[in-house]
């Protein structure tokens, strides 16, 4: 604002008029003089929602396509995000928060009482003060996997403020899905967090959950032709440079057929 304030002394104090009769200054006073506004009102309302903690003092976004990539936080916690995913970081005045949507991250978070990291996937809350976790999300499924110290993880419709949620140690895992109850479960965290060492372990999930964590590495996503076909179950640990190779072998490991097109390989029963 005092920028803006320095600039407006520079602007001549009498106006020559052409023989036209119009300014050959108007326009351009015309539009600094509206630039000055918008920027001192922006400026108030900014650092009036900052010190209110509406506004973020910073944002920044972070993203990897097709290849895994480890990136640092402005608060110095340290991210690892799986191919194809991207975040978003904001630094307000009482706290870190992160928008997660459809994609996985292992997060190292640094440690501030003071400023909790709150991250917000497509269908939980989470929030913590310092410790070691995975997210996997997506539209039906977000996933959170702790791998030493705590979290609170809740529903998206919950409210981690009021301490609503499930508090999660190293070993658990909670699943949350649209309509439904925090599913919790005992797991290796480093099954979780294979994807980090190129890596991706199922256990005897179902297609239907298997097919979003594998279509993140695909080209061309595989698709179910019926509920039938989700049903069915598969296991392994699979490197993920070589899933092509999973897809083309599904027909002789479970009772399935494919049929391709340009846009997804569908899945039928045989």
């Amino acid at each position: 604002m005092c920028r803006v304030w320095e600039v407006s002394e520079q602007l001549p104090t009498s106006l020559d008029v052409d023989r036209s009769g119009r300014s050959r200054w108007s326009q351009p006073l015309f539009w600094m003089a509206r630039a000055a506004v918008v920027l001192a009102a922006v400026g108030g309302v900014w650092g009036t929602g900052w010190s209110a903690g509406l506004l973020p003092g910073s944002v920044r976004y972070f993203t990897a396509q097709e290849v895994r990539r480890q990136v640092e936080l402005p608060d110095h916690s340290q991210v690892q995000l799986n191919q194809r995913t991207g975040l978003v970081y904001l630094g307000f005045r009482d706290q870190r928060q992160v928008l997660l949507r459809d994609g996985e991250a292992f997060f190292d978070v640094e440690h501030d009482l003071e400023k909790p990291f709150v991250i917000r996937a497509e269908n939980a809350t989470i929030r913590v003060t310092g410790t070691h976790f995975n997210v996997w999300t997506g539209q039906e499924l977000t996933t959170v996997t702790v791998t030493q110290g705590s979290v609170l993880a809740s529903s998206d419709k919950g409210s981690p403020d009021n301490n609503q949620g499930t508090v999660l140690t190293a070993g658990m895992q909670a699943a949350f899905s649209p309509g439904h109850l925090a599913q919790l479960a005992r797991i290796d965290p480093a099954r979780a967090a294979a994807w980090r060492d190129g890596k991706l372990m199922l256990d005897g999930v179902s297609l239907r959950e298997a097919l979003p964590q594998i279509n993140r590495y695909l080209d061309v996503p595989l698709k179910l032709a019926s509920s039938e076909v989700g049903d069915l179950r598969i296991g392994g640990t699979y490197n993920i440079s070589e899933l092509d190779q999973l897809v083309v072998g599904l027909p002789k490991i479970l009772p399935v057929k494919l049929r391709h097109s340009d846009e997804a390989t569908l899945l039928f029963s045989r």
